[in-house]
């Protein structure tokens, strides 16, 4: 008899249910057996958790028994055993090749011994270092414009366009072109010149109310801020705002009193009191390198020598506040540390009067160019435009954080290789050290009510321009001898002959052994480093209510630093180039700042600064600024323009 579909499908199902149920009891069943039989074998165990292995290990003692040993008993006055009669032998050590030429020496008797020369050959075993080359680029973009309740605040499109007007002006202002970053232009003797040309005539800085002090040759030696010699250049954490310096935290001579973060009576990160943060940025581009490649204390160069130190400090600040609040101020610093100190090679014997030539040479060679370079570029491009407008009624505790932020590129670079005593370059020797740092500032802000903060008067920026660049063994250069040219002109094939010609140079003698590096390119040593800083900070501030006068206003209290410090390890090195050798210093250092302190720079920053935006075309603001910024409503400051937008009127 046959269902119909519906029928088949319940009886389908039916049937399926019935097999699960059975087999999931099945199962069951199963394992109940199991534990039983397992509980079954493991009763007859007398521990189950212990296993017990036995086994007969013992010996026939007949067979296998232990061997008799007695120790004999020491005399009680012992003597030294007699004296063996025969030859004593002794050996002396010789490096070869033996310094008298001949037949081998002979074995030479002296009384009841024999003295037996042994000649060895010393083998040095190097790994021959390359170049070196490291590409570092950094980047921040930061965009933080709040808007805190409804205003007549300043347009924010404008005031970026400033700043980049600013930049385009501060970039105008360098000494000196940024050098290339590509190490085929530094293989280049030409383009190694046109850097050495550009030092000798620096740009002329066409801005007027700029700053500007140069410094040539050993002129720019030493520690220099601001276009001023100081015997110590000016530490970071000792000039930063007081926003930004670390609580000093009070000790407690107690000794069983509870560590600090236990103590939580009082939440001092929301102390009572009413606060708004528009400012208090910090943006720091930071480069350390220690650089400790190749150095020797005799080097000869086929072609040129050419070291060239080039440093570029700008500084482009308007700082110029409106309203009750005063102003905040803007520290601006330029540092530069240039120092050379000598460091005698400690391997080479100092004042020795042996004459002996040495005796081995090894020599790593190099059959193209030498390139020891480091490129860096960090750039920060940051606005912080805060517009706040609002009333501060709270009774305890208010906080508006619209600033405060960090920005921070870190940059560490540590490259060590090898010293030789003596590096032959077939080449050029081409060393360049290039630092270009810029800062530009916009903190023009608009306050009405409040105090400045976080302490009266510690509102001020800082702007900080630092170089330190420090070189561990000093060049002397002389004119290269006969013998050492004759040497360079010996190639790899000719090893011998160049081991002779070295080997019998009187410049080398009193040496035991040499390490020669004969590269047959060019040595390029170069650190390139561009620092660049933008921050746009022109908040509009406007409180009201019973406590607006008592609000701390953080506008200012910005921290900008760019730092290079590059250390150049080596040892004092004779150089002795055949085709001459050239060196040169520069340091320039350029501000503008316009600040209330200074009407007539900031009428000629004005200037510049418009000229710069009707070039590119960039939006400008309507509205003149009145005579007394304290005299203008709430309304006109925020519509008024500052310093450096009274260009675009």
């Amino acid at each position: 008899m046959s269902f119909d579909s519906v029928t088949e499908k319940i009886a389908h199902f039916i049937g399926t249910f019935d097999l699960t149920i059975e087999k999931a009891r099945l199962r069951d069943q199963y394992e109940e057996f199991t534990a039983v039989r397992r509980k079954a074998e493991l009763d007859e165990l007398e521990e189950p958790a212990k296993i017990r292995v036995k086994a007969d290990l013992e010996l026939d003692p007949g067979k296998f028994g232990p061997l008799p040993y007695g120790f004999n008993t020491p005399p009680a006055t012992p003597e030294l055993p007699p004296l063996v009669e025969g030859p004593d032998i002794q050996t002396a050590i010789t490096l070869e090749p033996p310094l008298t030429d001949g037949p081998p020496l002979p074995e030479t008797t002296t009384g009841i011994g024999t003295t037996f020369i042994i000649e060895q050959k010393l083998e040095i075993v190097t790994e021959l270092i390359g170049s070196a080359v490291t590409y570092t680029f950094q980047n921040i973009f930061l965009r933080d414009n709040d808007v805190v309740g409804e205003g007549d605040f300043r347009d924010v499109d404008q005031l970026i366009a400033q700043a980049e007007a600013a930049a385009q002006v501060a970039a105008s202002m360098h000494g000196f072109a940024v050098p290339s970053f590509s190490i085929s232009d530094y293989l280049s003797i030409e383009y190694v010149e046109t850097l050495a040309a550009e030092m000798l005539a620096p740009i002329n800085i066409e801005v007027e109310g700029a700053v500007v002090y140069q410094f040539h040759g050993e002129d720019a030696m030493g520690v220099i801020v601001n276009g001023e010699y100081v015997d110590e250049a000016p530490v970071w954490d000792d000039l930063l705002p007081e926003h930004h310096r670390p609580d000093e935290e009070e000790e407690d001579e107690t000794p069983d009193a509870m560590p600090a973060e236990w103590d939580q009576d009082e939440d001092s990160e929301f102390a009572d009191g009413h606060t708004v943060i528009a400012g208090g940025n910090l943006a720091i581009n930071e480069v350390n390198a220690t650089v400790a490649w190749v150095d020797a204390p005799y080097i000869a160069v086929g072609g040129k020598s050419i070291e060239l130190a080039m440093i570029s400090q700008v500084a482009v600040v308007s700082d110029t506040d409106r309203g009750t609040n005063g102003d905040s101020g803007t520290n601006v610093v330029h540092s530069s540390t240039i120092e050379v100190e000598g460091n005698s090679a400690p391997w080479l014997k100092q004042g020795s009067s042996d004459d002996d030539a040495p005796a081995f040479i090894h020599v790593d060679w190099i059959t193209t160019d030498l390139i020891v370079a480091n490129f860096v570029k960090q750039n920060i491009d940051a606005t912080d435009i805060d517009h706040i407008d609002t009333e501060i009624n709270a009774t305890t505790t208010t906080l508006y954080a619209l600033g405060d932020n960090e920005m921070v590129d870190v940059t560490n670079i540590l490259q060590l290789g090898s010293y030789y005593d003596l590096i032959m370059i077939e080449g050029d020797m081409i060393t360049v050290d290039a630092f270009i740092q810029t800062h530009v500032l916009m903190d023009d802000d608009v306050v009405t009510g409040g105090l400045p903060g976080p302490v009266e008067g510690s509102d001020e920026n800082l702007v900080m321009n630092e170089v330190s660049l420090k070189k561990e063994g000093e060049d002397t250069h002389q004119e290269m001898h006969s013998s050492m040219a004759e040497a360079m002109a010996f190639g790899e094939e000719n090893m011998a002959a160049l081991e002779e010609a070295l080997m019998n140079d009187p410049m080398f003698a009193g040496m035991e052994q040499m390490r020669v590096l004969k590269v047959d390119g060019s040595l390029v040593q170069v650190n390139v480093t561009e620092q660049s800083t933008v921050l746009a900070d022109q908040d509009d501030v406007h409180l009201h209510g019973q406590h607006a006068d008592e609000t701390q206003v953080i506008a200012g209290s910005n921290a900008m630093l760019n730092a290079a410090n590059i250390t150049k390890a080596g040892v004092d090195s004779v150089v002795m180039a055949q085709d001459g050798a050239f060196s040169d210093l520069l340091l320039h250092q350029a501000s503008l700042i316009d600040m209330p302190t200074n009407e007539e720079v900031s009428e000629m920053t004005n200037e510049a600064i418009a000229a710069i935006m009707a070039e590119a075309g960039m939006p400008g603001h309507q509205g003149d600024i009145a005579p007394n910024g304290n005299d203008l409503t709430p309304s006109e400051m925020a519509n008024s323009s500052d310093g450096l937008q009274t260009m675009l009127a």
